[in-house]
């Protein structure tokens, strides 16, 4: 695209219609309590400002002193004075500032850490069907998008604020020293307030686009590296890099109109301050020719034209800067109207223990998909419990919902007699081990990985676990030993090696109910004994559910249920 093409799109996007998300001071004042924990570095960071601002009114008026009475009365002395006194403040200015400048930036810093751990905490909280709509890397730039609000935790609005004072304090010293000068230069202020205007409703909507894209690239990026041996296997890799280039594209377009549409109006705002300089100059020229107004006068006029002009720019420019920032509060907010887990009133119900599970008419659908129809059937304490049956009969969506993972519309599942939709699902799920056949490792030590499930075990307790489960037969092969880094999603050990570390995870966890989902599709059946022989031993007291596309001959089971369909 050309320039021309450029500026066409953002003038586009200046004049659209199209109704953008207005500023809701209720999504700002959620973030009130961070400010009130660090209110003390606030209000010094405050305080130094207002100290260094103070300092820099009487400079233009000194500055008129020294040129109408000092040099004018060629006294040498007093200009020695004067000098040091200018040089003082500026120094003092100095010290100040940095102090202000240090203390804002801590508490911006903490401010926005604390921010970013809370979201990430409560989106790790929302519930599975979140996740099922909500990719990665699309998540991971929503999270990116706090960095937005650092400008509402800066010293903007201080500086807004104390911008306030100045202009008042500055326009009646304008007064003061040419009250005609100062009209003039007052009919200039409404040009700022008018760009302002022309300008924000385009930077919004392309804040958001700019936000919305980024997001949408690092989902695809995540997909792409995430899935980088389907893509080597397919040979995809040149498909796969056009793809991403072309998000690329479509996303530096609308950087581009950003930053097209921020030059434009920082420029206007430019053009009208030098156009309020200029007619300061034209008149106070003329003034200054007629004998009626002093170079000095001219000088401590424009020092406080500019704490004039200063702070309207300012506000001005606030106005739009403000714009991406109050697009990142409301897509930030966004999450927070979304229920987390555990936030239902009901889920009050702290059990000790699983002695029982029943479904009772139970039918769940995924939108419009029927996983599961009608389900009832019971398992007590100690069952062995096998379900087989084809993929997508409803096997994994049934232990899906025993572990709470998503919540029953339609009939009625029991943990000891209570309503699962009563239950605490951190007690429900304290109580529940879970084996799968896609084992997730993280990027971390054998050992770490193993500790998953009970931080605070000891380490002989990890050693047993690794054994009972024969991941000791490989770990103990490996120069690192326990202390080997898996890679990311455990990539540098094998499928069945991962499963091997699953089991060991349920092991040292000890709940009350084991669920094996395919934990047997990677194994040997040397490894398929060890499982079997924990089941009937090391889990005797405990409710195991095995699920499998085959019988399993050898294992001693309490019950086997077949799903076709959703169906018993």
């Amino acid at each position: 695209m050309k320039l021309r093409d450029y500026v066409k799109e953002a003038t586009k996007d200046i004049k659209s219609k199209e109704k953008s998300q207005k500023f809701k001071f209720s999504s700002l004042k959620r973030f009130f309590p961070y400010i009130k924990e660090h209110w003390k570095k606030f209000a010094f960071g405050s305080f130094l400002m207002i100290v260094v601002s103070l300092l820099a009114l009487p400079t233009p008026y000194i500055m008129k002193y020294i040129v109408d009475d000092i040099i004018d009365a060629k006294n040498i002395k007093y200009l020695h004075l004067a000098v040091l006194i200018l040089l003082g403040i500026q120094l003092i200015k100095l010290i100040f500032s940095f102090f202000t400048n240090y203390f804002f930036n801590i508490f911006n810093q903490e401010i926005i850490v604390r921010i970013k751990k809370d979201l990430f905490h409560r989106i790790l909280r929302l519930p599975l069907s979140f996740f099922d709509k909500n990719q990665t890397g699309y998540l991971l730039s929503r999270i990116r998008e706090v960095e937005g609000l650092r400008i509402f935790f800066s010293s903007s609005l201080v500086r807004f604020v104390i911008g306030i004072f100045e202009f008042v304090f500055s326009l009646v010293i304008l007064f003061y020293l040419n009250w005609k000068l100062t009209i003039a230069s007052i009919l200039i202020l409404p040009l700022f307030y008018f760009a302002t205007r022309f300008y924000v409703g385009g930077i919004r909507k392309v804040s958001k686009e700019v936000m919305e894209k980024w997001a949408v690239l690092s989902r695809r990026i995540q997909d792409s590296l995430s899935g980088v041996d389907v893509v080597k296997i397919f040979s995809a890799e040149e498909r796969e890099t056009n793809s991403i280039h072309n998000h690329l594209e479509d996303l530096k377009r609308s950087d581009i109109k950003q930053n097209i549409i921020s030059s434009f109006s920082s420029e206007l705002m430019s053009l009208i301050g030098a156009l309020g300089g200029f007619v300061v100059l034209w008149f106070g020229g003329i003034n200054i020719i007629k004998g009626t107004f002093t170079i000095g006068g001219y000088i401590a006029f424009t020092g406080y034209l500019a704490k004039l002009y200063g702070p309207t720019q300012s506000i001005a420019m606030q106005g739009l800067s403000f714009q991406p920032a109050i697009t990142a509060l409301n897509r930030v907010s966004e999450f927070s109207s979304i229920a987390q887990e555990e936030e239902d009133p009901y889920r009050k119900i702290q059990i000790p223990g699983i002695n029982r599970i029943e479904f009772k008419n139970v039918t769940f659908s995924y939108g419009k998909k029927k996983a599961l129809e009608n389900i009832t059937l019971t398992i007590n304490k100690n069952d062995k419990v096998l379900i087989t049956g084809p993929n997508g009969s409803g096997k994994s969506t049934m232990v899906k919902l025993i572990l709470g993972l998503y919540k029953i519309k339609s009939g009625k599942l029991f943990i000891n007699n209570q309503d699962i939709n009563n239950i605490s699902l951190s007690s429900l799920r304290d109580k529940i081990s879970f084996v799968s056949q896609n084992v997730f490792l993280f990027n971390d030590t054998i050992r770490n990985n193993i500790l998953y499930s009970k931080p605070e075990a000891s380490a002989e307790e990890v050693e047993n676990a690794a054994k009972l489960s024969g991941s000791s037969d490989f770990i103990n092969k490996l120069d690192e030993k326990m202390e080997v880094m898996v890679g990311e999603t455990g990539r540098m050990i094998s499928g069945g090696e991962k499963q091997k570390i699953s089991i060991a995870r349920a092991i040292l966890k000890d709940s009350d109910v084991v669920i094996f989902d395919e934990a047997t599709s990677q194994q040997d059946a040397q490894s398929i004994e060890r499982i079997e022989e924990l089941i009937e031993h090391r889990f005797k007291d405990k409710i195991c559910i095995i699920i499998s596309h085959r019988y399993i001959q050898n294992l001693k089971l309490t019950k086997t249920i077949r799903f076709i369909e959703g169906k018993i």
